[in-house]
């Protein structure tokens, strides 16, 4: 077998993702996450302290409103699971943020949990912009 060398040059850049893990805590632990972002969009990862799983994806867009609405708005679409927490948390996201944002929760997120985690993915993210 013959091997061919190739004369095109390889240049390496440095990976355009940052990664920034960090958990959620209200007494007890409520949530480790983990934000995952790329030019011009941002995929969160919610999860528990057991073993990893995933019961919903939802993508939230960033509507195409002009700006002289003072409302900002966002676009959202359950890719698997049910319609429920994740997708309303990719709407808020993608509007504050104005970006796409994939959300996708291993958590069973409920009217006790999720005010606890939308508090702390605020807190993170006024203490961490660079990271979302």
């Amino acid at each position: 077998m013959e091997l061919s060398k190739s004369k095109k040059r390889i240049t390496y850049k440095p990976s355009g993702w940052r990664i920034h893990e960090f958990e959620i805590w209200s007494g007890d632990l409520i949530c480790k996450a983990a934000a995952l972002r790329v030019e011009g969009s941002l995929l969160l990862w919610l999860g528990g302290s057991g073993e990893a799983q995933l019961h919903e994806i939802a993508l939230g867009m960033p509507s195409l409103q002009t700006q002289a609405d003072t409302a900002k708005a966002a676009l959202v679409t359950t890719l698997l699971g049910e319609d429920g927490a994740a997708a309303a948390l990719a709407r808020r996201l993608s509007a504050a943020l104005g970006r796409p944002v994939y959300v996708c929760s291993g958590l069973v997120l409920d009217r006790f949990n999720m005010p606890l985690v939308e508090r702390g993915l605020i807190t993170e993210i006024k203490s961490r912009p660079e990271c979302f």
